[in-house]
């Protein structure tokens, strides 16, 4: 019997909702054990399409208790880039640089469903 659902990336794509994001792994070399200096080398992107929305006052507010940043943004995408997220360092949605959002337990802010991601992206601050 053929599977019913309603494939929800395609609907979007249709109507043009669905944004291009750009993700960046990274590979990180310890420089000097001692001193704990590292070195981060940016591999090539990897585009990605999904729905990109802004999180919310009430939510940040109700929700994450405040620990999120206003410039925050969550996305849905497809199911088939958790790894791909967990791994990256950085992630550009237009002209803003993102990561992936980890609580203090280290956890990813990762929601999957059967079909699809829900994952909250933080604001990332490239001079420090």
């Amino acid at each position: 019997m053929p599977d019913k659902r309603i494939d929800i990336f395609r609907l979007l794509e249709n109507e043009g909702k669905l944004s291009k994001i750009l993700i960046y792994p990274a590979v990180t070399v310890i420089d000097d054990p001692y001193e704990k200096s590292v070195t981060e080398t940016f591999l090539n992107p990897t585009p990605i399409e999904a729905l990109v929305q802004q999180i919310s006052f009430e939510s940040l507010r109700w929700k994450y208790f405040g620990q999120i940043s206003q410039d925050s943004v969550q996305i849905i995408c497809d199911i088939r880039y958790e790894n791909s997220l967990k791994v990256a360092d950085k992630i550009k949605i237009g002209d803003n640089f993102y990561k992936v959002y980890k609580d203090d337990t280290k956890g990813f802010m990762i929601l999957k469903r059967t079909d699809y991601l829900i994952c909250i992206l933080e604001r990332k601050n490239l001079n420090a």
